[in-house]
C-alpha cells in the first residue's frame, strides 16, 4: 500500500484536496472530489462563523476539511486592525469531499522524499534586537496589570517556485509530527503544517483540548537530551505559562459545556518531537446537544495557547506589537463530519502562494521572560521549518 503522501502527489491540480497525515488523527484521511466549497478572501472574517455554521449543516453528512485562519477571531470579537496584509491567503477554507480514503497511520512506511530545490532566500521580518524590544515591551504589559501573557510571533518569508506537495512529503519526512496536514484551496494557495499541537477534538458530546506550552530543543546526545527536558519539567515558567492557558481554556470551554463538565487531565504533561520537546496539558468537557459545531469554535477561536489571557486584550496588544497578519498561522487545520470534528493548531505551518512562502515562529511571554530566551525559542520552532526548505532564516541587523 502507498503512504498517504505518495497518493497526494498523483490528485488532479486546480480543485481543491486535504490531506491529514500523522498518529494524532487516528487515521489519516486523503480527501478528494471536493462538490461545493466556502472559501473567504482575507479580510472577509466578520459573518464567517455564521457562514461557517450554514455550510456545514448543509453538507453534514460529508467530510468537510480546510483550514480556519486566525483573524477568524474578529468574528467574535472584532479588535481594531492595525497590520496590513502582505500576503492574502484566505481566512477561510474548507470543502466538502465526495471522496474521503480513510489509511492507517502506520500501514506504509513513510519513503524517501524526492528531491527538492532549496528556497532562493528565506528572511526574517524582524531583527533580533527589534523582537526582542517587542518581548520587554509584552513583559511590561503584564507588570502593568493589562495581562497575565501573551504568545508573540514573528514571520519569514522564502522564495521559491516548486511543487508544494513534494515540499509537504519533505516536510513529514524531516520534521513529522501528530496533527501534519496539507490543504490547497484549488485557486493557488497551499497550507503545509507538521503542528504538534491538537486544538479541539470533539466526537458528539466529548470535546477535549490540548494546549501546548513550554519548549526546549532536543540535545546533542541522549544525556543533553535529558537534561534539556528535566529543565523544561522543572521551569517555574513554563510550568506557570501552562497553568494560565489552561485555566483560560477551561473558561472557554466554560461558555458552551455542561455545568460542572470541564475536567483537567494529569499536570502537567510532555511530549517529543523532531526539533523540540514540549509540554502540554488535557482539558476536556461534555457539550449539549444543542451545541453547534461553530458554537464550539465561536467559544475557543483563535486557541488560548497561542494568544494570551485574557484573549481579548492579548489580541489588542498583540496587534500593535506583531509586523504582519498572522494568516492561516496559528488558525486551525482539520475537519468536521456529522458530530465529529478534529483541528490542529496551525503552528509548524508553511503557506505557499505566487511563489512565496509564509512562516512564523513565536512564545509565550510571561514576566519570567528573558528577550534574548524568547526569541532563541522562536529559532528552535523554526528548525524543522529551515530544513524543509534547506535555507537557514537570514535576519535583519
Amino acid at each position: 500500500m502507498a503512504h498517504p503522501v505518495e497518493l497526494l502527489q498523483t490528485l488532479p491540480r486546480g480543485e481543491p484536496l486535504a490531506l491529514l497525515c500523522g498518529a494524532g488523527w487516528k487515521h489519516s484521511m486523503l480527501c478528494r472530489d471536493p462538490i461545493d466549497a466556502l472559501t473567504l478572501p482575507a479580510g472577509a472574517e466578520i459573518g464567517a462563523f455564521s457562514q461557517l455554521d450554514a455550510f456545514l449543516r448543509r453538507h453534514r453528512d460529508r467530510t468537510c476539511a480546510g483550514w480556519l485562519g486566525y483573524d477568524l477571531g474578529r468574528d467574535v470579537e472584532a479588535w481594531p486592525l492595525r497590520i496590513d496584509d502582505d500576503f492574502g491567503a484566505p481566512v477561510l477554507h474548507l470543502a466538502a469531499y465526495a471522496r474521503v480514503d480513510a489509511i492507517a497511520s502506520d500501514a506504509a512506511p513513510l519513503p524517501n522524499a524526492p528531491k527538492v530545490e532549496a528556497a532562493r532566500s528565506f528572511v526574517a521580518h524582524q531583527s533580533r534586537s527589534d523582537y526582542e524590544r517587542r518581548v520587554a515591551a509584552v513583559v511590561e504589559h503584564i507588570r502593568n496589570g493589562d495581562i497575565f501573557q501573551a504568545n508573540l510571533t514573528q514571520p519569514f518569508t522564502a522564495e521559491w517556485d516548486g511543487d508544494p506537495r513534494a515540499l509537504f512529503w519533505r516536510m513529514c519526512e524531516v520534521s513529522p509530527a501528530p496533527f501534519s496536514a496539507y490543504v490547497e484551496d484549488g485557486r493557488g494557495t497551499a497550507a503545509l503544517s507538521s503542528s504538534p499541537e491538537e486544538f479541539l477534538f470533539r466526537d458528539g458530546a466529548c470535546v477535549r483540548t490540548r494546549p501546548i506550552k513550554g519548549t526546549r530543543p532536543r540535545g546533542i546526545d541522549a544525556t543533553d537530551d535529558a537534561r534539556l527536558l528535566r529543565e523544561l519539567l522543572d521551569s517555574d515558567k513554563d510550568l506557570a505559562e501552562l497553568a494560565m492557558i489552561v485555566d483560560l481554556l477551561r473558561n472557554d470551554l466554560g461558555k458552551v459545556a455542561d455545568i460542572g463538565s470541564v475536567a483537567v487531565g494529569p499536570f502537567p504533561e510532555h511530549a517529543t518531537f523532531a526539533q523540540v520537546h514540549h509540554l502540554f496539558a488535557t482539558v476536556t468537557a461534555r457539550l449539549p446537544s444543542s451545541c453547534t459545531h461553530a458554537d464550539l469554535l465561536r467559544a475557543t477561536f483563535p486557541g488560548g495557547s497561542i494568544t494570551g489571557c485574557p484573549k481579548l486584550r492579548c489580541l489588542q496588544i498583540l496587534e500593535s506589537l506583531e509586523v504582519a497578519r498572522r494568516g492561516v498561522y496559528t488558525g486551525a487545520i482539520g475537519f468536521a463530519r456529522g458530530d465529529a470534528m478534529h483541528w490542529n493548531v496551525a503552528i509548524r505551518t508553511l503557506v505557499h502562494k505566487n511563489g512565496r512562502i509564509r512562516a512564523n515562529a513565536g512564545g509565550g511571554v510571561t514576566t519570567l521572560s528573558d528577550p534574548a530566551a524568547e526569541y532563541d525559542e522562536t529559532l528552535h520552532k523554526l528548525l524543522g521549518i529551515e530544513r524543509t526548505l534547506q535555507r537557514r532564516a537570514e535576519a535583519p541587523r
